[in-house]
């Protein structure tokens, strides 16, 4: 089943030409238009943000192409995990929730759910607006740990979709000491890969032909592709210096880690999958 994967990576390096393509396009269109002077990369600066900023967060991540299978992926994972473990009741409280997009790949309703977000993105007033015949949905906004579940209230289920991995360093452990104490029974959690092979295509890749918004330099690239994460300064909230491995030992201290999976392609090594899914429970006192 190698050749899938292979298959998808060329799909997705194949869909980042057609971006940049797109973005050259515009730089060009906008030069003969204006007839401003100024250096490439500040007209490819501006396509970028045009291109970005006019499209929503669920636009850029979720439609259809390449990149939305990627970033569907997790939903899928998530989907799948809850009708293996045959669930079909309990109450959830995720957090980076945004609009409540998760609620959609859930294998039934929930009765009560708390969604928590630092809600760069705006998402919270549509999952408010989308829910509100639910009154036991509720949308907050967390940007410290105390604002998280605040009252200490109990959940059959956590949620954290590519989330973990842009929580401030200095809050992180107690985040995760509050989702454990929420959590009944299982957490569903997810996060990227940044080390090894496929950080380097991406990296390079984007270095290239878009543009590296979280710079790392020729030695920080090295040390990902051979996994010495301890030597890639880590810029907080972001993706730089990440590292799945070290976020899966933190789990540990608070969680039993039931199963981990790569994501799409389960069926490889985490190290050959964009994203990683966790399944964790609570401990056993």
């Amino acid at each position: 089943m190698l050749y899938v994967f292979f298959a998808g990576l060329f799909a997705f390096l194949c869909n980042l030409c057609r971006i940049t393509c797109n973005l050259n396009r515009t730089v060009f269109n906008y030069t003969n238009q204006k007839n401003f002077t100024s250096t490439t990369e500040h007209f490819v600066n501006m396509a970028q943000h045009r291109l970005i900023e006019d499209k929503t967060y669920n636009e850029r991540l979720f439609s259809p192409g390449i990149r939305g299978f990627f970033h569907n992926g997790r939903f899928k994972w998530l989907y799948n995990c809850f009708k293996k473990l045959s669930i079909t009741k309990g109450s959830i409280i995720e957090i980076g929730c945004n609009d409540g997009r998760s609620l959609d790949y859930l294998s039934y309703t929930p009765e009560k759910y708390a969604g928590y977000d630092a809600d760069w993105e705006g998402g919270l007033d549509e999952g408010k607006e989308k829910y509100k015949d639910k009154p036991d949905y509720t949308f907050t906004v967390s940007t410290d740990p105390s604002t998280f579940n605040a009252a200490n209230e109990k959940y059959d289920f956590s949620l954290a979709m590519e989330t973990l991995e842009h929580l401030p360093e200095r809050y992180l452990q107690a985040y995760l000491q509050k989702l454990a104490v929420a959590t009944i029974q299982y957490g569903f959690y997810s996060f990227p890969n940044e080390r090894g092979l496929l950080f380097f295509l991406k990296y390079y890749f984007k270095k290239i032909f878009i543009t590296q918004r979280e710079p790392h330099t020729t030695k920080e690239v090295w040390y990902a592709l051979i996994g010495r994460m301890d030597k890639v300064e880590r810029t907080d909230t972001s993706h730089k210096g990440f590292d799945y491995k070290k976020m899966l030992r933190q789990l540990e201290e608070h969680f039993d880690i039931v199963e981990t999976k790569g994501i799409p392609f389960t069926y490889l090594p985490l190290s050959l999958n964009f994203t990683i899914g966790v399944v964790v429970k609570r401990k056993e006192v």
